[in-house]
């Protein structure tokens, strides 16, 4: 009888601490990718005033910046603040012709997770709004069910 009554203050000393971790800790998104949305495409005006810029993440972790216009600017990019340099002149670029950069982040499936993290935090720095395009690929279902 007396291990009942220990493992009940065991779960209800238990219960309180995870309710008071759950009250200390900050819940909050930090940074949010806004979901493809339907255009209507023909309207000339929604492509004049956005310039779409890709971020490609390749699987050793580099980043390739590619410009819808110019093409390919900078292939290999390691670091995260030349990323943001590249970025932050596109960005100037484009805000002198009023048009407002859109960044496409497309990362390699062999990538790791936190180079799309990293591109998402130079975004949201520069105020840039972006989205991620990934290409899934789903498994071939069985047909034995």
């Amino acid at each position: 009888m007396a291990s009942r009554g220990f493992l009940i203050r065991f779960i209800d000393i238990g219960l309180i601490v995870l309710f008071g971790f759950i009250m200390i800790s900050e819940i909050e998104n930090i940074s949010a990718v806004e979901l493809a949305a339907i255009i209507d495409s023909e309207d000339p005006e929604v492509d004049e005033d956005r310039a779409f810029v890709t971020v490609g993440i390749a699987p050793d972790g580099s980043f390739a910046v590619s410009d819808g216009e110019a093409g390919e600017l900078a292939a290999g990019v390691v670091g995260v603040d030349v990323l943001g340099e590249i970025l932050d002149r596109l960005k100037v670029a484009y805000e002198v012709e009023d048009r407002a950069v859109i960044v496409l982040i497309r990362p390699h499936e062999d990538s790791i997770v936190q180079r799309t993290i990293d591109v998402m935090d130079v975004c949201d720095r520069l105020r840039l709004p972006k989205s991620l395009q990934m290409d899934l690929e789903l498994g071939e279902r069985s047909e034995e069910a």
